[in-house]
């Protein structure tokens, strides 16, 4: 029978498919922002390699359980509505205790990060997870943080950076 060629060469264009689609899909923060947040921001990016990246990823991309942090659409939609079917994370346990411990009581999920100082508040109460040993970060080196996490995002910053002050005006 000739179906077995045809089934390998139809099987082969739906992998080959796959791989592509999987290759042209970049999580986290562009090249460019990460640049241009590295060189603006570079307490914030030392801070960020020290104690985010070991969990997040160096753009910000996601790796094994916690969520994407940089790039197009990932502060404002988190804890985004997912599909389960495409995103391993939603069965995840430890993802969902996360997100259940930044739910106010009786609260559905938590409102989407809308300024700069949702997500200050968020991170400076949550991360990093801290192991035996480890040091809490100062206000001072989570607001250096978060000005190079917006800036990874290619958000407009005044020209001083995210402070208290103005924090609660700056929209992501």
């Amino acid at each position: 029978m000739e179906r077995t060629p045809t089934r390998k060469r139809f099987a082969f264009m739906i992998a080959a498919g796959v791989a592509a689609a999987c290759a042209t899909t970049q999580y986290g923060a562009t090249e460019a922002n990460l640049a241009t947040a590295k060189s603006s921001a570079p307490q914030g990016a030392s801070l960020f390699a020290e104690q985010c990246v070991r969990c997040h990823g160096e753009r910000g991309e996601r790796s094994a359980r916690v969520p994407r942090i940089l790039g197009p659409g990932a502060l404002p939609e988190y804890p985004r509505a997912r599909n389960p079917n495409t995103d391993p994370a939603l069965s995840d346990p430890a993802l969902v205790q996360l997100q259940g411990q930044s739910r106010p009581e009786g609260a559905p999920w938590r409102d989407p990060f809308r300024s700069a100082q949702d997500l200050y508040n968020y991170i400076s109460q949550h991360m990093p997870e801290l192991t035996e040993g480890d040091s809490t970060l100062t206000a001072d080196e989570y607001w250096a943080i978060v000005n190079f996490m917006l800036r990874a995002h290619g958000v407009p910053l005044p020209e001083s950076g995210v402070t208290p002050a103005n924090a609660s005006s700056v929209k992501l």
